[in-house]
């Protein structure tokens, strides 16, 4: 199967748009795309030597391995303030320090901490930035316009000396005042809605859950269904949140190895087929940012896909008796409820995103492309 050209349409406001948005994203992730994709193996390798017996969690061989294997997303605000400066034309350095100083350990200690947190008498919304994308994209955004205002004002002799430190004083009390409690807000809503809607249809909560978990990774709004999981298999034994993400998680692998038999880029093949496989193991950044999401309509596949099989889920009422991703290496962790329907809508997720990415035209990458994509990483 290779790829075919689809006919010339001419995109509409609404196409226009959202091509618009996806091509953002990309722009911030396709240059750490190797890295997530190596990442993702080693988090891979992680896991299976963790489910073999051959590390303990709680041994310092594994505190290395997981640094090895963490680092890159527990810091990638650092790696998106380096990305988005070259998309929003701020000096790197700058953006690189702003990464920093969000992740820097005295600032997740107090936001981490019981005790209020106070920004010259202004009390702050508690927010965690490691981890997080939106922050650093909104601040590193803002930080364009400081920085041209600066330029204005300035004189040349003395750009250089003065445009960091009033970027720094303006966007970073901005980011920890705004950005990150406007995450955390949203992130809320989301989690009373998804509880409301759960308790009104699993199948339609399935349905949603799978269709656009994909968009709350990008946006870092997961991570507020998480403690709401946890608390679920503390209080009821039980949690149906992470069986609901699976179908999402399968399907983007799906969609990644049905590019990886389209495209005649070798390089780009490779790339696919091992993000299609550490999808299995519960990550998907690598599928999502570096082939669906820069494909467009493989992610459209992904998210169909994933609705379906995660609806599939709900409707069993599929759940976890611990908190973990879905992946072949957690399926234990969800034996005890609805297993066979669970297994069903995993398979499901995949092949249906498969075959959907396999006969929908996609336009391939180029070499033209890759090349320019690892001149700029």
């Amino acid at each position: 199967m290779t790829t075919t050209q689809a006919p010339e349409k001419t995109p509409n406001a609404f196409q226009r748009g959202v091509n618009a948005v996806i091509d953002l994203l990309s722009s911030f992730f396709l240059p750490i795309i190797n890295l997530l994709v190596s990442v993702g193996i080693l988090k891979g390798i992680l896991t299976l030597l963790q489910v073999s017996g051959m590390v303990a969690d709680d041994s310092t061989t594994y505190a290395i391995l997981n640094a090895m294997a963490d680092s890159l997303f527990y810091f990638i605000p650092v790696f998106l303030a380096y990305t988005s400066s070259k998309r929003f034309d701020v000096d790197t350095v700058t953006a690189v320090l702003l990464g920093c100083i969000l992740v820097y350990p005295s600032i997740t200690t107090i936001m981490a901490a019981d005790a209020p947190v106070y920004l010259f008498g202004l009390e702050l919304s508690k927010a965690t930035y490691s981890s997080s994308v939106i922050p650093i994209l909104l601040a590193i955004y803002c930080a364009s316009w400081v920085q041209k205002a600066c330029y204005k004002i300035i004189p040349e002799t003395f750009r250089g000396l003065f445009t960091p430190p009033i970027t720094i004083i303006v966007i970073v009390p901005l980011t920890l005042a705004v950005f990150g409690p406007l995450g955390t807000i949203v992130g809320g809503w989301l989690a009373q809605g998804y509880e409301a809607v759960y308790n009104l249809s699993p199948l339609v909560a399935g349905a949603l859950i799978g269709a656009f978990q994909p968009f709350l990774v990008i946006l870092g709004l997961h991570w507020a269904l998480f403690p709401i999981a946890m608390n679920n298999v503390a209080v009821y034994g039980f949690d149906t949140i992470m069986a609901l993400f699976g179908g999402a998680i399968f399907a983007q692998g799906g969609a990644a190895l049905a590019v990886a038999l389209k495209t005649k880029n070798k390089k780009f093949r490779s790339q696919a087929i091992s993000a299609s496989l550490t999808t299995l193991l519960g990550i998907t950044e690598p599928a999502m940012y570096g082939v669906n999401l820069r494909l467009k309509k493989p992610m459209v596949c992904a998210c169909v896909a994933g609705g379906i099989g995660s609806a599939v889920a709900g409707l069993f009422g599929c759940a976890g008796t611990a908190f973990a991703l879905p992946a072949l290496t957690t399926l234990p962790v969800f034996m005890s409820r609805a297993f066979v329907p669970f297994c069903i809508s995993l398979a499901l997720a995949f092949g249906l995103a498969f075959l959907f990415t396999l006969f929908v035209p996609i336009d391939d990458v180029t070499e033209e492309e890759m090349e320019a994509e690892e001149q700029s990483a």
